[in-house]
């Protein structure tokens, strides 16, 4: 109610005037309890309401601010719980007073076992030690999860209690031979371990948690540095650890001949809505994920790399564009953690220049004998060290830029260019030849 609005109407009497401010006040008073959570120590700074009312002569009684509560501020409670699930909810600290009087419904939080409390303490201090490693040598090297522990790609070792105690992390009073750390997706665990698990709202991402047998029960227990914990049964526990399983059967380079290697490239066709033809450098495949290396026939020098999975009968592109990351391991390894990791390539087409001009490449073949004036190609593809080229004919050559001169070899098939090509270099550009012909 305005003050315009009240000076403009004759009928409403001082007392009923009096009356009503009195009843809205108390209003406001009552919704600003509800609103804030005021308990009793905070009633003492409250103004007197009555008093307030009660005096006739303050016309700024009428001010907009004070008539309007009608109009309650958003609920924030509301607004608190859409954050995240009531799992994050119970995982923020002074959040009991604020949804009492919801109407959702959150799930207490699990208990500890207070006579596991010296396990609790060495499960925290571990995972505070793995969680360190990890985030220090994220970016320096590359730190996966194998099978659901956390390991050191570049190093090809797995990350132990034993190898934290050996780098002077951890103490190997603070922790037991019998934890494992592991590096997972909090929600995972919350989705396995259900009731039983406590896992905060940044831990539901890519996480090193530490776990280990419970000592009596047929049980494990975990917790990581971030404050989730838990317990889970074995089943739970084993089901936790088949979402990160990568063995999916044995992996192995599928052939021109096979009838997988259609299907794959015709789903990458409809993937990309090109349906062009491809030149194809390798496809590797084992019972659920396939990584396929290619290009367009119409430019050989734009490769392309893809993941696909195979699901009731049908092949998805799951990642694409990974020809452009420098740290393929890290990133294919934290969006499809039960990829095998075997399966990727040894290079990285990231870490070579593609050669655009083969002038010299062409008169290099010409002085050794090699190039006749009616040859023509049908593949070329090459780097600024290495080539490979083959006719129309079908004449195959391999070429190496041996210090600004190119040296040229005449090779019988794949198998001959991939061995000179391993031969001269430690890391190969072996997606310049053409796959299984």
């Amino acid at each position: 109610m305005k003050r315009s609005q009240i000076k403009g109407t004759n009928t409403v009497t001082t007392d009923k005037i009096k009356n009503i401010l009195k009843k809205m006040s108390l209003v406001v008073f009552a919704a600003g309890i509800a609103l804030t959570g005021c308990g009793p120590d905070e009633e003492e700074n409250k103004p007197d309401i009555e008093t307030e009312v009660q005096d006739e002569d303050r016309e700024d009684i009428f001010k907009d601010d004070e008539t309007e509560p009608v109009k309650p501020e958003p609920d924030t409670e509301e607004q608190d719980e859409d954050d995240g699930t009531a799992e994050e909810v119970q995982g923020q600290t002074g959040n009991n007073d604020k949804t009492q009087g919801s109407t959702t419904q959150t799930t207490s939080r699990p208990s500890k076992d207070p006579s596991l409390a010296s396990y609790w303490t060495k499960l925290e201090n571990t995972a505070k030690a793995g969680q360190n490693y990890y985030s220090e040598y994220y970016t320096k090297t590359r730190v996966t999860t194998q099978n659901g522990y956390l390991y050191n790609y570049a190093a090809g070792a797995q990350i132990t209690a034993n190898y934290l105690i050996g780098e002077g992390r951890l103490s190997s009073s603070a922790t037991s031979s019998g934890i494992s750390i592991m590096l997972m997706y909090g929600r995972d665990i919350a989705s396995c371990g259900g009731s039983s698990v406590h896992i905060t709202g940044t831990d539901r991402e890519f996480t090193v948690f530490a776990f280990m047998r419970h000592p009596s029960e047929a049980r494990y227990i975990f917790a990581s540095s971030n404050g989730s914990y838990g317990n889970m049964s074995e089943s739970a526990y084993n089901s936790l650890m088949s979402v990160y399983s990568m063995n999916h059967g044995t992996v192995r380079r599928l052939t021109p001949s096979n009838s997988e290697y259609d299907r794959i490239l015709s789903c990458i066709k409809m993937y990309e809505s090109k349906y062009e033809d491809y030149f194809v450098r390798s496809i590797t495949i084992d019972d659920k994920y396939a990584f396929v290396v290619l290009s367009g026939r119409s430019n050989a020098a734009t490769i392309r790399e893809y993941i696909l999975r195979y699901d009731n009968g049908i092949w998805e592109v799951v990642m694409d564009d990974l020809e452009a990351e420098g740290r393929l391991p890290v990133i294919v390894n934290k969006t499809l953690p039960d990829f095998n990791m075997s399966m990727l390539p040894s290079y990285s087409i990231k870490d070579f220049t593609m050669l655009t001009d083969y002038t010299a490449v062409m008169d290099a073949l010409t002085r050794a004998g090699y190039y006749e004036k009616d040859d023509t190609f049908y593949y070329f593809c090459g780097t600024e060290d290495f080539c490979y080229m083959i006719t129309d004919s079908g004449k195959r050559f391999l070429c190496h830029n041996n210090n600004g001169t190119w040296d040229c070899y005449w090779v019988l098939d794949y198998y001959e260019a991939l061995s000179r090509l391993q031969r001269l270099s430690s890391n190969p550009p072996t997606f310049i030849l053409l796959d299984l012909e």
